[in-house]
């Protein structure tokens, strides 16, 4: 993540937003940027950034040829990053490798409760209790049932 734009980007969220991602392609003319919050992220959200973002004299600057701008929220494919983001998806099946004993773990699993250091999983008929720091990655399994 390029640490000026995050820190153009930083600046113009609102109370609650967190940036996950704000990445330029190789030509430098294409920037995406990745929000998320406790609370829902609705379009008027990512409206309101992209023309705050638009209309940033710093973002100009940076890029005098011009550019594009895309602002959203993370895609079902996005791991799970902060606690906030397992918060809003309990009681979903989550797909999460973790580090246990210096041993590399894939557990799948229902996502039953969160806590400020862990999560635990419902898996078959037992619990999982995993800490935010041993987790590696953590994605939601997408159900069309």
């Amino acid at each position: 993540m390029n640490d000026t734009l995050r820190n153009i980007v930083e600046t113009h969220l609102t109370k609650g937003q967190v940036l996950l991602d704000a990445t330029e392609d190789s030509r430098g003319n294409y920037l995406r940027i990745v929000i998320d919050s406790e609370d829902k992220i609705t379009l008027n959200d990512t409206t309101r950034l992209t023309k705050v973002l638009r209309d940033s004299i710093e973002i100009d600057s940076m890029y005098p040829s011009g550019y594009r701008l895309e602002v959203s929220t993370p895609g079902l494919n996005n791991p799970l990053k902060f606690p906030f983001q397992y918060k809003k998806n309990i009681n979903r099946a989550l797909a999460v490798s973790y580090i246990e004993d210096e041993v590399k773990k894939k557990v799948k699993g229902k996502l039953v409760e969160i806590s400020d250091n862990k999560i635990e999983l419902k898996c078959s008929d037992k619990g999982v209790i995993i800490y935010y720091e041993q987790i590696i990655d953590a994605k939601v399994i997408v159900s069309f049932k």
